[in-house]
This record gives C-alpha cells, sequence and structure tokens, in this order.
C-alpha cells in the first residue's frame, strides 16, 4: 500500500475536514471546557508513551488471551505479542485526539501502525497475528474505516472490504458473534465489537445489508434485563452476557455499556426510536429494555468498578463503551454527559503513571491493567476515554 502520508493534499484536506466538526477548523479548534488544560497535558503524555513504545514494524505489543472468571489468561504463544487488537486501539487514540494519518506530529506513527494492520488481513478477510481473535479484528476493523474515511486510499477500501465481508459471514444463528470466526454461539461483548466496526463501514461508504444489523440488533434486545425478565429490581436497565435463554448468565457495568452502545450505533437513541423500531417486527413492548434505565444503571454501577477493579481491565473495557454510551446520550442531557466524564477523568488522572521520555526534560505517561506488562492497552483505552468530548472520531458522532 502507497504510504498515507504521500496521498495528495487533497486527501489531507479532506482527513481535516473529517476530522473537524462543520463550521471549523481542526487546527484552530478551541478545546471543550471539559477538557482542561491538567486532562490535555495527560492525553499529551500518554500519546508521547504510545509513539515510543511502538515498534519498528508498527505494531504495538500485548498479551493475547482470554478473560476467565475475573483473570486475563494468556494464550500459549501469545505472551509480548505484536497485537492487532492494541494495535487498532493506539491508532483510535491517536485519531481521537485529532491526530491524522501522513499529518503533523504523529502522522508517521499512524501511518505505520495502518501498514501492520494491513499486512495482516488474511486471504479470507480476517485480522489476525499471534493469537489474537475477534475481539481484535473488530478493532481493526473499525480502526481501519476511520482512517479510510481519511485517506480513501483505493488498497485500504480493498482490504477493509475483506474484513467488512469476513464480519458479516462470522454472524451466527443467533445474531451474534464469538471469540472465534464462524463459532456456534455469541456474547454480547464479541457482539458490540463488530456492530461498531460494521457501523463505522457503513459510515464511509462500505454497503452492509440491514438484514445484518437487525439480527444483531435481536441479538442485543434478547439480552436486555426488563421488567419482564427473571431478575432482580436492580438488575432492571442492565444487560446479560449472552440472551435471556442462557443458563449461565450474568449482568455487568461493562455490559450493559456495550449494549446501549450497540443500540445508539443502530441509530436508537432513546426509547421512543427503540418503540418505533420494533413496532413493525412482532415484539413484545414488555419485554423492550428502556434506555433511560440502562443509563441509570451505568451510572448506579459505577462507583463499584471504580473502586474494585480499579487497574482492571473491566475499568477500562467498561468505561471505554460507557464514554461513547453516556457522550450519546449528553445530546439529550448534557449536564448527565459532563458529570460522568468529570468523575471517569478524575479517576484517570489518579490512576496516570508518569515517567521521563526519551527527551531531555520531556515525560511520558501510561495506564495499567491486568493485561500484560507493557501498558498499552489500558493507555490506548484511557487516552481514548479522556479525548471523548474532542469528538474528532466520526464513529462517536450521530
Amino acid at each position: 500500500m502507497r504510504p498515507l502520508v504521500l496521498l495528495p493534499l487533497l486527501a489531507l484536506t479532506a482527513a481535516v475536514l473529517l476530522l473537524a466538526p462543520p463550521g471549523s477548523r481542526a487546527d484552530d479548534r478551541a478545546r471543550p471546557r471539559l477538557v482542561d488544560r491538567a486532562t490535555q497535558d495527560a492525553i499529551d503524555r500518554g500519546l508521547r508513551f504510545l509513539a515510543e513504545s511502538q515498534n519498528a514494524n508498527g505494531s504495538w505489543t500485548s498479551d493475547a488471551g482470554q478473560k476467565v472468571n475475573e483473570e486475563y489468561v494468556v494464550a500459549p504463544g501469545g505472551k509480548n505479542v505484536h497485537h492487532v487488537g492494541v494495535t487498532a486501539l493506539a491508532i483510535l487514540a491517536f485519531l481521537a485526539s485529532g491526530h491524522a494519518p501522513g499529518r503533523g506530529p504523529y502522522g508517521d506513527v499512524v501511518d505505520r501502525a495502518v501498514e501492520f494492520l494491513l499486512s495482516r488481513v488474511q486471504h479470507d478477510g480476517f485480522i489476525q497475528a499471534d493469537q489474537t481473535r475477534m475481539y481484535s479484528h473488530a478493532f481493526a476493523t473499525l480502526a481501519l474505516a476511520e482512517v479510510y474515511g481519511m485517506s480513501r486510499n483505493a488498497q485500504l477500501r480493498r482490504k477493509l472490504q475483506d474484513a467488512v465481508e469476513l464480519t458479516v459471514k462470522c454472524q451466527n444463528e443467533t445474531g451474534g458473534w464469538r471469540y472465534a470466526p464462524f463459532g456456534v454461539d455469541s456474547d454480547m461483548s464479541v457482539t458490540v465489537c463488530q456492530l461498531v466496526a460494521l457501523r463505522a463501514a457503513m459510515n464511509v461508504g462500505l454497503r452492509v445489508k440491514q438484514a445484518t444489523i437487525d439480527r444483531a440488533l435481536g441479538y442485543v434486545l434478547q439480552s436486555a434485563i426488563t421488567s419482564a425478565s427473571p431478575a432482580a429490581e436492580e438488575e432492571i436497565g442492565g444487560f446479560w452476557y449472552q440472551p435471556a435463554s442462557t443458563r449461565w448468565n450474568r449482568s455487568s457495568f461493562p455490559l450493559t455499556a456495550a449494549g446501549l452502545t450497540s443500540l445508539f450505533q443502530a441509530g436508537i437513541y432513546d426509547d421512543h426510536g427503540l418503540r418505533r423500531y420494533v413496532a413493525n417486527r412482532g415484539v413484545d413492548l414488555a419485554a423492550m429494555p428502556s434506555v433511560e434505565r440502562s443509563v441509570e444503571y451505568m451510572e448506579r454501577a459505577y462507583d463499584g468498578v471504580a473502586r474494585q477493579y480499579r487497574r482492571h481491565y473491566f475499568f477500562y473495557y467498561g468505561n471505554y463503551y460507557a464514554a461513547q454510551a453516556m457522550y450519546t446520550w449528553g445530546r439529550l442531557e448534557p449536564s448527565r454527559w459532563e458529570r460522568w466524564y468529570d468523575r471517569v477523568r478524575r479517576d484517570l488522572l489518579q490512576l496516570e503513571v508518569q515517567t521521563p521520555g526519551r527527551g531531555a526534560r520531556t515525560t511520558v505517561s501510561h495506564w495499567e491493567s491486568n493485561v500484560g506488562d507493557t501498558h498499552t492497552y489500558a493507555t490506548a483505552v484511557a487516552l481514548l476515554i479522556l479525548a471523548m468530548p474532542l469528538d474528532y472520531l466520526p464513529i462517536h458522532q450521530n
């Protein structure tokens, strides 16, 4: 693929326009007041850490494995690998802070990371390397879609189309996705990753059948905890790991954030929109979730997650989706979003670890979790959350 840094000036101009809100220029845009100086400084230190820790082949290193109860178990051969998913998250972290491919101080960093992802697109469209799974495929598809929207590079589009087609083919009879391609069962956490990636691809002009989205939404709705569910009152508004018919199940803050984000990414922004969506689909309205109650569930659950899982991937993964959900909800209730962001920002700034950088008198920052010892996963996700009010990533816009 031709390096993105060599794209014509017209393409780079389009990238700036895509990153900027209507009526403004990205270079001149003032920070939203939510991103105060301390927050911006932390973002800048975190981006320097990612730039300094990037591998020569454009990737970032992390452990590849899977969740087992509350632990993260590294797969055989998955220790400190060139990680597809973490590389994708790092790309998104740079884009979320307004750093376009081939432009500015981190243009080359983003370009090399994109080249790494493209080199890992298999002949069947699966984006995979060193034991990474469908989670990573989805994050990589999302990152490539966002970059394609800025570059319109033809070779990138072909690879992205292959990745999208693999995602569609892997949707199983339940309407969801699982850890490995063509899995027979599914779960909420993997499904939301695929749904967001498909939405990003659709945003930049790739075709995805509405039936694929409808089946995924059906899965999400079957996983919602409603007044008609066999669950305690305090669980109503949450989402289960798998549909209610599954024997062994659980709800959680991350799963609820994922479920709510799925609805928003499908264009369902409130209870009225949800009722309108299901009206002609023969769905029992009593079994439908309430967007409002899901928001309330996340607000109630946040403090417990922040205390009990402070340096755990539950905290980062859950708030990655909660940030998207609350940001979208904030278009209806700005004060609610601002209160939520202020809370997670303060927690993230307390978790920031500052260390000397490579240059004289420079400092870098990372965030830590129980996923690997390179800190790249937690750092990339923390930066995505902190940069949310900047509103640079198209996927986070209605």
